[in-house]
């Protein structure tokens, strides 16, 4: 008769009683790494109110001191391809918001996504959601563009379903330098007022991307989706008129020129990986294809916000309206 091994070790049999259980409650289980950045815990709310899901998230330092008791926390480092492989301990879907490039490396944007795709593929999730940029195929000069690219091609060729989320530029920052300007009275325009490029608002984006994990079946596997607005594309005047309107104060717009920015390339180069970064960033912006298709967006995701939709959302969690 043919007999299943018994579990040997420690880690087995914790794998074991953690596939059982994930069995038991029919609950999908969803690791989220990136957890605690700016994006990560929009991210993390929205799984957390979804009862079909058993969620996971992933730190560096393990829980924070506000934790919800909804969410079970694992210490994991993107470097440390160890402790990937205990984190993924029977998952079934990864989504990854991870970035390096705002602390002022790009380790994490590639390494580590290499490490962490690896793992994915050793623990044979179901599913790898990765938030990625929009017309980064196009940005090889722009690093941190061309890490999502170059993550984007790992894991197809790892074998793993995937779900690319491709965002574009987002309206809100972690610092927010728009809401700063507003409050101000101006709104600072990168390049000039007429090039046009997409935009997101990061709640809108936290919830595509928490979708994209919980989606039912396997149409959406293997698909890349842009997100954006409805109508399109904006110029930064569009915006900034847009904006004007909806807290009903009339805004200063000030330009820093192309110019600028391609002066600046080569000796901010010199000193500064992050800088310079942003600065090919903003120069890919003038070639106006930084736009996004959104018609997968409204298949799998719903309706995309008007731009006077999102800007008012957006005014109101900064106190610009009441």
């Amino acid at each position: 008769m043919d007999q299943s091994p018994l579990p040997s070790t420690a880690s087995d049999k914790k794998a074991l009683a953690e596939t059982a259980n994930s069995s038991a409650t029919g609950k999908k289980k969803v690791l989220l790494v990136g957890a605690t950045g700016f994006l990560g815990a929009k991210i993390l709310r929205n799984l957390a109110l979804d009862a079909s899901v058993a969620v996971v998230a992933m730190s560096r330092k393990g829980a924070p001191s506000n934790e919800s008791a909804d969410v079970e926390w694992v210490r994991g480092d993107m470097m440390d391809p160890a402790s990937l492989d205990r984190a993924l301990q029977g998952v079934d879907v990864v989504v990854s918001s991870a970035n390096s490039y705002m602390k002022g490396s790009l380790d994490t944007d590639f390494q580590g996504n290499k490490n962490l795709i690896e793992a994915a593929a050793r623990a044979n999730v179901g599913r790898f959601v990765f938030l990625s940029i929009v017309s980064c195929e196009a940005a090889s000069a722009v690093p941190h563009f061309h890490a999502k690219k170059v993550a984007e091609d790992l894991i197809k060729a790892s074998g793993v379903p995937y779900v690319f989320v491709r965002a574009p530029s987002f309206l809100d920052q972690s610092s927010d330098y728009i809401a700063k300007g507003v409050k101000a009275g101006r709104f600072l325009a990168m390049g000039d007022k007429t090039t046009k490029w997409s935009y997101v608002l990061t709640d809108d984006l936290a919830s595509y991307l928490a979708k994209a994990a919980t989606f039912p079946g396997s149409e959406i596997n293997n698909q890349t989706i842009d997100v954006g607005w409805r109508d399109g594309p904006k110029s930064q005047q569009e915006v900034a008129d847009l904006v004007s309107e909806v807290i009903k104060k009339r805004l200063k717009v000030r330009v820093v020129p192309w110019l600028v920015f391609r002066l600046l390339a080569r000796p901010v180069k010199l000193f500064s990986e992050l800088g310079y970064d942003l600065i090919q960033m903003f120069l890919f912006f003038k070639e106006g294809i930084y736009v996004s298709n959104i018609s997968k967006q409204e298949h799998f995701f719903g309706p995309a916000p008007t731009p006077r939709d999102a800007i008012t959302r957006w005014a109101k969690s900064h106190q610009l309206i009441s």
